[in-house]
């Protein structure tokens, strides 16, 4: 089955701004879980770190999904 490129642009901002969402809630996760030192296991510099690289994550996939609205 072959898709259109308009089609392809729709799932692929669809998927960036899916992304995007549930990376919010995992930032508000962690931010908690930092702040209340809700380690789960490991030391909570690396918590600090996991939370600071999920951050990272999160504004490379605002910047893809804001790629996908100015084509």
């Amino acid at each position: 089955m072959s898709y259109s490129n308009e089609n392809i642009h729709v799932r692929a901002r669809d998927k960036a701004f899916a992304k995007v969402t549930l990376l919010n809630f995992e930032v508000d996760r962690l931010k908690n879980d930092v702040k209340n030192g809700q380690t789960g296991g490991i030391t909570q510099q690396e918590l600090e770190m996991v939370y600071e690289g999920t951050k990272v994550e999160l504004q490379v996939w605002n910047y893809i999904a804001q790629l996908t609205e100015t084509r």
